[in-house]
Protein backbone atom coordinates (compact mmCIF):
# COMPACT_ATOMS: atom_id res chain seq x y z
CA UNK A 1 0.00 0.00 0.00
CA UNK A 2 1.51 3.59 -0.83
CA UNK A 3 2.86 5.15 2.54
CA UNK A 4 0.52 7.95 2.27
CA UNK A 5 -3.21 9.21 0.80
CA UNK A 6 -6.29 11.51 1.32
CA UNK A 7 -8.72 8.74 2.85
CA UNK A 8 -8.74 8.67 6.77
CA UNK A 9 -9.46 5.10 6.99
CA UNK A 10 -6.49 4.10 4.67
CA UNK A 11 -4.47 6.07 6.79
CA UNK A 12 -5.84 4.44 10.02
CA UNK A 13 -5.30 0.93 8.15
CA UNK A 14 -1.59 1.72 7.53
CA UNK A 15 -0.88 3.08 10.62
CA UNK A 16 -2.41 -0.14 12.39
CA UNK A 17 -0.20 -2.55 10.51
CA UNK A 18 3.12 -1.20 12.40
CA UNK A 19 1.21 -3.32 15.43
CA UNK A 20 0.38 -6.83 13.68
CA UNK A 21 2.04 -9.71 14.80
CA UNK A 22 1.93 -11.28 11.47
CA UNK A 23 1.92 -10.32 7.75
CA UNK A 24 -0.77 -10.43 5.75
CA UNK A 25 -0.92 -12.67 2.24
CA UNK A 26 1.08 -11.13 -0.18
CA UNK A 27 -0.61 -13.33 -3.42
CA UNK A 28 -3.84 -12.25 -4.80
CA UNK A 29 -5.12 -15.78 -4.42
CA UNK A 30 -4.51 -16.11 -1.00
CA UNK A 31 -5.85 -12.51 -0.20
CA UNK A 32 -9.52 -13.13 -1.81
CA UNK A 33 -9.17 -16.79 0.16
CA UNK A 34 -8.85 -14.70 3.41
CA UNK A 35 -11.34 -11.33 2.15
CA UNK A 36 -14.11 -14.70 1.68
CA UNK A 37 -13.37 -15.95 4.99
CA UNK A 38 -13.65 -12.59 6.53
CA UNK A 39 -17.03 -11.46 4.73
CA UNK A 40 -19.57 -13.39 1.93
CA UNK A 41 -19.02 -13.08 -1.52
CA UNK A 42 -22.00 -11.44 -1.92
CA UNK A 43 -21.30 -8.28 0.41
CA UNK A 44 -17.36 -8.53 -1.16
CA UNK A 45 -17.75 -8.47 -4.72
CA UNK A 46 -19.64 -4.67 -5.02
CA UNK A 47 -16.16 -3.23 -2.67
CA UNK A 48 -14.37 -4.80 -5.46
CA UNK A 49 -16.53 -3.89 -8.55
CA UNK A 50 -16.54 -7.72 -9.24
CA UNK A 51 -19.01 -10.51 -9.46
CA UNK A 52 -18.94 -13.57 -7.05
CA UNK A 53 -18.09 -15.67 -9.59
CA UNK A 54 -14.99 -14.18 -10.07
CA UNK A 55 -14.09 -13.83 -6.53
CA UNK A 56 -14.66 -17.65 -6.92
CA UNK A 57 -12.20 -17.98 -9.62
CA UNK A 58 -9.43 -15.21 -8.07
CA UNK A 59 -9.70 -17.82 -4.72
CA UNK A 60 -8.79 -20.62 -6.79
CA UNK A 61 -5.69 -18.87 -8.14
CA UNK A 62 -6.91 -18.37 -11.60
CA UNK A 63 -6.59 -14.55 -12.01
CA UNK A 64 -5.86 -14.01 -15.60
CA UNK A 65 -8.72 -11.58 -15.27
CA UNK A 66 -7.37 -9.71 -12.20
CA UNK A 67 -7.17 -6.09 -13.53
CA UNK A 68 -4.72 -3.67 -11.70
CA UNK A 69 -7.38 -1.72 -9.91
CA UNK A 70 -9.09 -5.33 -8.74
CA UNK A 71 -5.70 -6.44 -7.03
CA UNK A 72 -5.16 -2.66 -5.91
CA UNK A 73 -8.96 -2.70 -4.22
CA UNK A 74 -8.01 -5.91 -2.51
CA UNK A 75 -4.97 -4.94 -1.18
CA UNK A 76 -6.97 -2.67 0.45
CA UNK A 77 -9.80 -4.20 1.43
CA UNK A 78 -7.06 -7.18 2.87
CA UNK A 79 -5.14 -4.50 4.91
CA UNK A 80 -8.88 -3.60 5.87
CA UNK A 81 -9.39 -6.29 7.47
CA UNK A 82 -6.15 -7.95 8.73
CA UNK A 83 -6.21 -8.67 12.54
CA UNK A 84 -8.90 -6.72 13.74
CA UNK A 85 -8.29 -8.29 17.14
CA UNK A 86 -4.83 -6.94 16.72
CA UNK A 87 -5.55 -3.45 16.15
CA UNK A 88 -8.61 -3.53 18.94
CA UNK A 89 -5.88 -4.16 21.66
CA UNK A 90 -3.18 -1.61 20.56
CA UNK A 91 -5.77 0.58 20.61
CA UNK A 92 -7.13 -0.21 23.98
CA UNK A 93 -3.54 -0.02 24.91
CA UNK A 94 -2.59 3.47 23.30
CA UNK A 95 -5.86 5.12 24.56
CA UNK A 96 -5.44 3.62 28.67
CA UNK A 97 -1.46 4.36 28.47
CA UNK A 98 -2.50 7.67 27.25
CA UNK A 99 -0.70 7.23 24.56
CA UNK A 100 -0.42 9.96 21.45
CA UNK A 101 -2.26 9.60 18.10
CA UNK A 102 -1.02 12.08 15.62
CA UNK A 103 -2.19 13.00 12.72
CA UNK A 104 -0.49 14.65 9.79
CA UNK A 105 -2.16 16.27 7.18
CA UNK A 106 -2.52 18.72 4.65
CA UNK A 107 -5.82 20.30 3.89
CA UNK A 108 -8.22 23.10 3.68
CA UNK A 109 -10.83 23.99 6.37
CA UNK A 110 -13.54 25.74 6.94
CA UNK A 111 -15.46 26.89 10.27
CA UNK A 112 -19.13 27.48 11.41
CA UNK A 113 -19.24 30.24 14.17
CA UNK A 114 -22.57 31.57 15.33
CA UNK A 115 -21.89 34.59 13.00
CA UNK A 116 -21.66 32.22 9.85
CA UNK A 117 -19.51 30.01 8.10
CA UNK A 118 -16.30 30.86 6.65
CA UNK A 119 -13.87 28.74 4.27
CA UNK A 120 -9.82 29.35 4.24
CA UNK A 121 -8.26 29.28 1.16
CA UNK A 122 -5.32 28.04 2.70
CA UNK A 123 -3.54 24.71 2.20
CA UNK A 124 -2.23 24.16 5.74
CA UNK A 125 0.20 21.85 6.68
CA UNK A 126 0.06 20.38 10.38
CA UNK A 127 0.66 17.87 12.70
CA UNK A 128 -0.96 17.52 16.16
CA UNK A 129 -1.66 15.34 18.51
CA UNK A 130 -5.47 14.44 18.93
CA UNK A 131 -6.73 14.50 22.30
CA UNK A 132 -7.86 11.06 23.87
CA UNK A 133 -11.71 11.89 23.58
CA UNK A 134 -11.27 12.21 20.10
CA UNK A 135 -8.53 9.44 19.52
CA UNK A 136 -11.42 6.94 21.02
CA UNK A 137 -14.15 8.37 18.81
CA UNK A 138 -11.63 8.01 15.52
CA UNK A 139 -11.15 4.58 16.81
CA UNK A 140 -14.52 3.51 17.43
CA UNK A 141 -15.80 4.88 13.99
CA UNK A 142 -12.99 2.99 12.25
CA UNK A 143 -13.75 -0.42 14.23
CA UNK A 144 -17.84 0.33 13.60
CA UNK A 145 -16.55 0.98 9.57
CA UNK A 146 -17.80 4.37 9.48
CA UNK A 147 -17.46 6.42 6.25
CA UNK A 148 -15.16 8.45 5.43
CA UNK A 149 -17.94 11.81 6.16
CA UNK A 150 -18.05 10.18 9.16
CA UNK A 151 -14.03 9.89 9.79
CA UNK A 152 -13.60 13.36 8.67
CA UNK A 153 -16.10 15.02 11.18
CA UNK A 154 -14.38 13.14 14.34
CA UNK A 155 -11.03 13.96 13.12
CA UNK A 156 -11.54 18.36 12.22
CA UNK A 157 -13.49 17.97 16.18
CA UNK A 158 -9.67 16.96 16.97
CA UNK A 159 -7.99 19.17 15.08
CA UNK A 160 -10.33 22.52 15.46
CA UNK A 161 -9.80 21.60 19.70
CA UNK A 162 -5.83 21.01 19.34
CA UNK A 163 -4.83 23.15 17.22
CA UNK A 164 -7.40 25.96 16.06
CA UNK A 165 -9.07 26.39 19.40
CA UNK A 166 -6.77 25.69 21.87
CA UNK A 167 -5.81 29.30 23.11
CA UNK A 168 -9.50 30.02 24.18
CA UNK A 169 -11.04 30.58 27.57
CA UNK A 170 -13.72 27.76 28.30
CA UNK A 171 -16.40 30.02 28.28
CA UNK A 172 -15.35 31.56 24.99
CA UNK A 173 -17.68 29.73 22.35
CA UNK A 174 -15.51 27.41 19.64
CA UNK A 175 -16.28 26.92 16.26
CA UNK A 176 -16.79 24.11 14.52
CA UNK A 177 -13.87 23.00 11.97
CA UNK A 178 -14.95 21.12 8.97
CA UNK A 179 -12.13 19.44 6.59
CA UNK A 180 -12.96 20.93 3.22
CA UNK A 181 -10.24 19.58 1.11
CA UNK A 182 -7.83 17.13 1.94
CA UNK A 183 -4.54 16.62 0.34
CA UNK A 184 -2.57 13.87 2.20
CA UNK A 185 -3.41 12.33 5.93
CA UNK A 186 -0.98 9.78 7.64
CA UNK A 187 -1.18 8.94 11.40
CA UNK A 188 1.65 8.04 13.60
CA UNK A 189 0.83 5.79 17.18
Amino acid sequence: MPPTNTSAAQALDIADARHWTRRPPTRPHARVRHLLRTQPASLLAPRLFCSPQALARWADSDTDDLTPVNATLIERETYRTWQPQVRRRAHQQILEHDGCVTVQLHARFSFTTASGEFHDPRLRRLTEDLPTLHARRLFDAHHEDADEEDLRRILADGIGEAYFFRALRPDQQQAAATITDLHHIQFHY
